[in-house]
């Protein structure tokens, strides 16, 4: 646990797809400055840097494995078409004419192997592998830093599989106010369960497919819009530090005036190009190494700016701490010297 002054303190990770580049930069700096957080609260990409953290002792040893991840994406090929959608997508055209025909040719392919999952947009297959080879879920149970994990509860019709369509539904049901939930990672009964959660959270909906947690079903944690920060009020946190994953989100720190809340966001635009949609879009699939190159320089940068003068006042008030305490002390000294 790190304190100051007694202090307890948090991180907050927020979502963003592939601008989670952007985190690796403000980690690189938290862990230079020995930052070592109790509780981390996280959705979607950060969920995934929550868990490897949460998988090392210290801040740096966690830092250092997520970047040589980061290093490697471009070569795993994260994001790929899944054209086992197209194929079900034109089966659900086709049903309308010949629905017996439909169902029994998806049927024997699905069979044969050929269609894996064709729920999504993207093939889900690279990141669960990533996840399943780069996590240490042994380690998770047994850590020194908790971590609690937001996820979506996505809408589920019995008889209907056509994810992609529910998927839609989740996106209209998060902006007419439902809400998402919070689960402790440690709390989880066994390794599959932690999986699922953290494949769950980062679920971007059309793009990856929904998970079961418990007999419940999850997507992305981020669609409600919320800066995911609740379990670290509610355990106690009195010093939080949030990274956010864009310049323009809003948060009312006035909301939580028992809290000193630290936000670490991009000083400039992170999107791949500023048209508003398909920056968005683009922003959260774009993996190239230039540009996570360039993020985590950014995420360096910004956290540098943002953290070094409040470590100066800090550093500041220590040493002002530590004469006051001398004068003091040397004044009772003196006070109980005998008389000459």
């Amino acid at each position: 646990m790190t304190t100051l002054n007694n202090s307890k303190i948090g991180l907050v990770l927020t979502g963003g797809g592939a601008k989670g580049a952007y985190q690796i930069g403000v980690l690189k700096y938290l862990a230079e400055i020995n930052f070592e957080p109790e509780i981390i609260t996280a959705t979607s990409i950060g969920a995934l840097h929550g868990a490897i953290l949460c998988s090392y002792s210290s801040l740096k040893e966690g830092v250092n494995h997520l970047e040589q991840i980061w290093n490697q994406l471009e070569d795993i090929e994260l994001i790929k078409p899944n054209h086992n959608a197209v194929i079900k997508t034109l089966s659900y055209g086709v049903k309308t004419i010949s629905p017996h025909f439909t169902e029994w040719t998806m049927n024997l392919l699905e069979n044969l192997g050929i269609i894996k999952n064709h729920n999504s947009i993207f093939d889900p297959e690279p990141l669960e592998n990533l996840v399943r080879e780069n996590i240490d879920f042994d380690k998770i149970f047994n850590s020194n830093k908790e971590l609690w994990v937001k996820v979506f509860p996505a809408w589920k019709i019995p008889g209907i599989d056509y994810d992609l369509i529910l998927n839609l539904i989740d996106l209209f049901r998060a902006k007419t106010g439902v809400k998402s939930e919070w689960l402790k990672l440690q709390d989880c009964q066994d390794i599959d369960t932690i999986y699922n959660l953290l494949l769950a959270s980062a679920a971007i909906p059309l793009a990856f497919p929904q998970k079961s947690v418990n007999g419940k079903f999850y997507s992305d944690g981020s669609l409600d819009g919320e800066i995911p920060i609740k379990p670290l009020i509610d355990r106690g946190c009195t010093h939080i530090i949030i990274v956010h994953l864009s310049n323009g989100v809003k948060f009312d720190r006035s909301n939580y005036p028992q809290q000193t809340i630290i936000e670490i966001r991009p000083e400039e635009i992170i999107n791949s190009f500023n048209t508003v949609i398909l920056g968005d879009l683009n922003s959260l699939f774009d993996f190239s190494s230039t540009r996570i190159k360039m993020l985590k320089n950014r995420g360096y940068q910004d956290a540098k700016k943002s953290l070094e003068n409040i470590i100066k006042a800090i550093n500041i008030k220590s040493e002002q701490q530590i004469s006051e305490n001398y004068l003091i002390n040397s004044t009772k000294q003196l006070l109980n010297d005998l008389p000459l």
